[in-house]
């Protein structure tokens, strides 16, 4: 395809639209229905639609019948040319006569045709359409053809027939059909020019005779009566008889059907046929070039497999375009809220609205995401946070919370109900405020539009504020836990869920945790989508009776790892101020190194730290370099060493002088 005039392109096409499309809708609003062609081609670029023998001009509904498919219709347009970037233009002649002067075949144009558009051939030999509008009732009578008013002037009229639309490339030169003036419009034909037209060439007006198939311009197909090419061979006219040239075009459409794609085979057996009757036939090669132009324009006879293929994108073009307009009709049945919108100054101005709903922990109006370890207690923490939110109460004994006006509810996909509703009140959060979804074992709600819209209206009734979804991996509807796209896709379709449809501010979603505890199990984008991330974790070498470890980060949120407490009684986490896991890691450490120091230092008093580590190692007692310094230095701080320096400048180690009983083990309550 060449460039047309920027100042047509510009009639229509947008940013996002190929060339070809752009300047096929260019046609279009000029009023012209218009179909994609095959590259440098005249002939239709999508397959036809039935097998051999069916008779269809379009009322199936499918694609694939030439000038049959043409349209104005934008999106119409735009499925027909999708993928077909390089496809010349094909307009159908829908109220239009066009005349084709051929000046190759003789053509000679006459000084009695109004002033018309003209679109100039791209063989560049002179040759042109005059484009004319019907305007009379002889102008309606007027039909296509080969050399209708005189030698080399050809005609496409009415439904069926089309041309080629400029700037479509010629078949045989490669160059772009033009429109010689853009300012001079299609001119209306009327009865009086009709006549004119006529009479100047000496011809019976339109519906007097049935000229023959058009060549240069592309057509529907050859009529040719019941005769087979056996009866036709079989009695050739006698030469002079004035019918030479029907019977040959009745037997070149046979051939032009039965070879269409040998044209060498076809033109062989024209000539042979035409030599039966005179062998010096003036109009042989003319009959045989339109014939042939008139098989090659009808669509391209599709196998089985091309007749599949080309249904099946017609079905998922369709379905595309059935799932846009249902999405039209959708936001008008059912409006989004109004874009929260405006310039900073408007923004700024607004009442002032806090930022946290928990103090350094979860912002308001937030989406936060608790990434917890296997067994770590994430329900737990759940159901503190959940007592939290309804009553105020600092969370974990540390955190100030914004409480909320409404309620809290939890979709709850993993434990039954009854379990998780005793855990709750042992926790004692209120009984009238906090929803319970029990979803185990029944379908996901999310990704069924009956089931979504029936919850989101029984959670709006209870006027809740705050949500959390537990856990992601039993929620997610998607195919892949791994596919950023869908994981996403999932976490933007929640947020509506969660906000547009069912009105809360704060949704909290648990993460399974990977293996080693330090990210969370799927894709990358469950750690981007979250406005501020909640890691539970625990040391794997203390099994599931371990201490667990709480740490934050997100969106001005940075909470440095701490220890949680947990009270049996009242099932109530806090944080400790014990420090992370590698702190209890070191401190565990030096409580399991005390027992055996102790030992060493009384049966050796005054030893030095290496002298030490050798008796340790001994007993094959394990431990890590600076692990015994640390732990002597510990047990001095509590008293239960005393360590002096000695002669240039080692450090000495003693019992202490109350140190008259083995330490006893520390333990970690579970939770």
């Amino acid at each position: 395809m060449v460039k047309l005039d920027s100042k047509v392109v510009q009639l229509l096409g947008g940013p996002d639209e190929t060339e070809v499309v752009t300047i096929a809708l260019a046609w279009a609003e000029r009023g012209w229905a218009v179909f994609p062609l095959r590259p440098n081609d005249k002939t239709p670029a999508i397959p036809r639609a039935h097998k051999k023998g069916v008779k269809c001009d379009g009322q199936c509904g499918k694609l694939g019948h030439g000038a049959r498919d043409a349209s104005r219709d934008p999106e119409k347009i735009r499925r027909m040319f999708a993928g077909r970037p390089n496809a010349n233009i094909g307009g159908a002649t829908l109220g239009r006569v066009v005349f084709d002067f051929d000046i190759h075949h003789g053509a000679e144009r006459r000084d009695v045709f109004p002033v018309t558009r003209e679109h100039l051939s791209g063989r560049g030999n002179g040759n042109v359409h005059l484009v004319y509008l019907v305007g009379g009732g002889i102008a309606q009578r007027i039909k296509s053809g080969t050399h209708v008013i005189g030698a080399g002037v050809d005609i496409r009229a009415g439904a069926g027939s089309y041309v080629v639309l400029p700037p479509s490339n010629h078949p045989e030169t490669g160059k772009p059909y033009t429109v010689a003036d853009e300012a001079i419009p299609e001119h209306a034909l009327t009865d009086e020019d009709v006549r004119a037209i006529w009479s100047a060439y000496d011809v019976a007006l339109p519906g007097a005779a049935s000229p023959v198939a058009s060549h240069d311009l592309p057509v529907g197909g050859v009529r040719l009566g019941g005769e087979s090419a056996v009866e036709l061979l079989s009695n050739p006219p006698e030469r002079g008889s004035g019918q030479t040239n029907d019977w040959l075009t009745k037997v070149a459409g046979h051939y032009a059907h039965q070879y269409r794609d040998r044209r060498d085979l076809y033109a062989l057996h024209v000539r042979l046929a035409a030599a039966m009757v005179d062998s010096s036939y003036e109009d042989t090669e003319t009959v045989l070039e339109s014939i042939w132009g008139s098989e090659q324009a009808k669509p391209v006879p599709a196998d089985e497999r091309q007749q599949r293929i080309a249904e099946r994108v017609e079905a998922k073009l369709i379905e595309h375009e059935a799932k846009a307009q249902f999405g039209r009709a959708l936001a008008e049945l059912d409006p989004a809220p109004p874009f929260d919108l405006g310039t900073l100054e408007d923004v700024l101005a607004r009442p002032e609205q806090e930022q946290f709903r928990i103090g350094g922990l979860m912002l308001a109006d937030g989406f936060t995401s608790i990434v917890a370890q296997r067994k770590t207690g994430k329900t737990t923490l759940n159901l503190n946070m959940a007592d939290a939110l309804l009553t105020g109460r600092d969370f974990l004994g540390r955190f100030p919370v914004t409480p909320v006006d409404g309620t809290v509810a939890i979709l709850n996909y993993e434990v039954s109900g009854h379990q998780l509703g005793l855990w709750a009140d042992k926790v004692g959060v209120d009984r009238k405020r906090l929803i319970l979804v029990n979803l185990r074992g029944r379908r996901n709600p999310l990704s069924h539009e009956q089931d979504r819209a029936d919850l989101a209206a029984k959670l709006r009734s209870y006027d809740v504020e705050s949500i959390f979804i537990d856990p992601f991996s039993r929620a997610f509807y998607g195919e892949s836990q791994q596919d950023n796209t869908q994981v996403q896709a999932f976490l933007n379709d929640l947020d509506v869920f969660a906000r547009a449809e069912v009105g809360v501010r704060d949704v909290v979603l648990n993460v399974h945790a990977g293996w080693n505890g330090n990210r969370s199990r799927g894709a990358s984008a469950l750690e981007d989508h979250p406005d501020s991330i909640i890691w539970l974790r625990k040391n794997e070498d203390d099994g599931d009776n371990g201490p667990r470890f709480l740490s934050a980060l997100g969106r001005d949120v940075d909470v440095d790892e701490d220890q949680l407490g947990f009270d049996h009684s009242t099932q109530r986490l806090n944080l400790t101020g014990l420090g992370s896991r590698q702190q209890a890691k070191r401190e565990q450490k030096s409580n399991d190194l005390e027992a055996p120091i102790l030992a060493a230092v009384r049966e050796d008093p005054g030893a030095n730290t290496t002298q030490i580590e050798k008796r340790l190692r001994g007993q094959q007692t394990r431990f890590q370099n600076g692990d015994v310094n640390r732990a002597l230095k510990a047990m001095d701080e509590a008293g239960m060493i005393r360590r002096e320096k000695g002669q240039y400048g080692a450090i000495r180690n003693y019992p202490a002088a109350d140190t008259l009983t083995m330490p006893k083990e520390v333990g970690s309550d579970d939770f």
